[in-house]
Formats: structure tokens, C-alpha cells, sequence
């Protein structure tokens, strides 16, 4: 058994976090996402682009290039490219300049810098305009405050979604942390669908553990849920999850932790945030990590049998499959 073919490496026509704002400056940088090698650069006006990470002259990566005047400059011939992709500038040879350059054009990905994070639309037509970026209202309101947490996994990235739709695990993974430790051990779970994606929640307890979460998947495919904090200050943490896939083995994660609050308690969970939880938190998603890299991939559906309690699960594998069926028949 295996993944299905079009998920191992993501669902195309979507968006997906690519980096970080901050970790691209003057220089190109050069990530492999959805099995692609993609350069992530600024023009001279500090707007973000994304390419290919390939000239077209021999293929070298732009990524170890540089911006220079507004383009986009491979290290090894000189070949520039502007902010469309197009190649405008063949040093080496006059007759390439006039002839050759204006016939090629790099692929472009449409991109958006938001909530701190660099975005990407793939898509099976470059030549489509993207859909609006839909992200958690939460990361762009301001009455909310948080921080971004980013790991790679060398896990495929429906194990990742997989993991969030199991409240489940909770207690019994994560039973020895500060956050997750509490509530019942059996359960029963619910599943309601609605036009994004679904919830799945459980039916004894709310509030208490990591008890529910949900899943939008239109244009973009991220999960909400909440861990209730005990104290600094005492309320509910709100986690917004995405993952990108790299290769079929390894998953760039981000765990965006937000909290509403004002004033004192505002710069209070700012200050207890760096100084303790964010090391707390970092314990609870390296246990996640090790038990998800354990899995052995898509081998592991071969073996398993699921109960009640994997609704989430089974309806996250619902939805991705229907997610195909459309996109087939389009």
C-alpha cells in the first residue's frame, strides 16, 4: 500500500508557506518544496518572488546568484532574469542577447508575504492566476499576539495532517507535559463537515486537553485547534498548523501559537512565552516528530486497524480523496 500518487508530494492548485519573511534578505535562497527546487528573492523594492532554482542556460541554481539592479543573476554565465521570470540579460554573447533571451522565460510561482511567512501558489498550470490566499483570520488580527514555530520532519505530510486530526494522542504521547496531561483516556469522537473541510472533536471533554480540531481545505490547507495554558496567563492557546511537503519524506512544519490578550497580560505572555513555554512546547512537537518518523511512511497502513477514536483520521482521508476526484474531473 501507498500513498495515493497525486498526494505523496502535496495537493496541487494550492498555496503553501514556503519560508519564513525574515530568512530572505539581499541574497537569493533556494528551498525544495513539493518536490520542486524553487529560489525565493527580493527586487529592488524588497517585494518577494519565486522561481524555478534553475537557469535555463546550463542549470545551475539561481539560489547561489545574486540580485543585481532589480534581477535576478546567475553565478556561473551572468544570465539575469527580472521579476516576470524573463530572461533579459546574456553577457556572454550579443547574438544569444538578441536572439535567445527574449525566447526564455523561468517558471514563476505567484507568491504573498503574510503573517510573517512567504507564500507559494503550485499549480499543474503555471499559466492560471492563483485564487485568493485564504489564512486563519487570527494570524492578520491584531487584538491577537503570537509566535511562529518551524520544523522539518522527515515524515511524509499526510502523516503530519494525520497527526492533528487525532486528539487522541494527547494524553497518552504527550500525558507527561505541563498542557497536555490531563482528561479522560477513552473517548468518543465526532466528525461534522463543512464547506472548507470538517472538525473532529471529542464527546466527553472540551477545554481540557487537546480536545478538538479543524480542518480547512480549499486553496489553501491549514488546522486550528486549542491547548488550554495553566497558568502565564491562565486561558486558551490557539495553534495554527500548516504543512509543506518537501520530498516524500520529509515535511517543513509551522506551529503559529496565538493568544487574545491585552495589556499587561499581552506583554506578560510575550515575556513567559520566550522564557519558558516556547521550551515546553518545543518538548511536546519533538514527540510528535519521533513518534511520526517511526511510522515507516505508507507502510504502515498495510498493518494498522483503526477504531472509533480515528474518525479524524479516516475523514481527513475522505476529504483528500474527493479533493483529487475534483480536480481530476476539472
Amino acid at each position: 500500500m501507498d500513498f495515493e500518487p497525486q498526494l505523496k508530494l502535496g495537493l496541487q492548485n494550492m498555496w503553501y508557506p514556503i519560508c519564513q519573511s525574515a530568512g530572505v534578505k539581499e541574497k537569493p535562497r533556494g528551498f525544495h518544496r513539493l518536490g520542486q527546487d524553487v529560489v525565493v528573492w527580493r527586487d529592488s523594492v524588497g517585494k518577494i518572488h519565486i522561481h524555478e532554482d534553475r537557469c535555463l542556460h546550463r542549470g545551475a541554481k539561481l539560489s547561489v546568484g545574486e540580485v543585481v539592479n532589480g534581477s535576478l543573476r546567475c553565478a556561473y554565465h551572468g544570465w539575469c532574469y527580472d521579476t516576470s521570470g524573463q530572461c533579459v540579460t546574456i553577457p556572454t554573447s550579443k547574438t544569444a542577447q538578441t536572439k535567445l533571451a527574449p525566447r526564455l522565460r523561468l517558471r514563476s510561482y505567484e507568491s504573498q508575504e503574510r503573517a510573517d511567512l512567504v507564500w507559494g501558489y503550485f499549480s499543474e498550470n503555471a499559466d492560471e492566476p492563483a485564487p485568493p490566499l485564504i489564512i486563519p483570520e487570527e494570524l492578520e488580527d491584531p487584538a491577537y499576539s503570537g509566535f511562529i514555530c518551524e520544523a522539518v520532519w522527515k515524515a511524509n505530510w499526510i502523516l503530519v495532517l494525520e497527526n492533528l486530526a487525532d486528539p487522541m494522542h494527547g494524553p497518552f504521547l504527550h500525558g507527561q507535559s505541563l498542557t497536555l496531561g490531563r482528561g479522560a483516556l477513552e473517548d468518543d469522537m465526532r466528525v461534522s463537515r463543512n464547506d472548507a473541510g470538517f472538525i473532529v472533536e471529542r464527546e466527553g471533554q472540551r477545554g481540557v486537553n487537546f480536545d478538538w480540531s479543524e480542518f480547512y481545505c480549499d486553496d489553501s490547507l491549514w488546522v486550528r485547534l486549542d491547548i488550554p495554558l495553566p497558568f502565564g496567563p491562565k486561558g486558551i492557546l490557539r495553534i495554527l498548523c500548516f504543512a509543506t511537503p518537501m520530498t516524500e519524506d520529509s515535511t517543513l512544519v509551522y506551529f503559529l501559537r496565538y493568544r487574545k490578550l491585552s495589556g499587561w497580560k499581552r506583554a506578560y505572555w510575550r515575556f513567559l512565552y520566550k522564557t519558558f513555554w516556547e521550551k515546553q512546547h518545543f518538548k511536546v512537537i519533538e514527540q510528535d516528530r519521533v513518534i511520526l518518523e517511526s511510522l515507516r511512511g505508507a507502510q504502515s497502513r498495510m498493518a494498522e486497524h483503526l477504531a472509533n477514536s480515528d474518525r479524524g483520521v479516516t475523514e481527513l482521508r475522505k476529504l483528500l480523496r474527493e479533493k483529487i476526484a475534483c480536480r481530476t474531473a476539472q
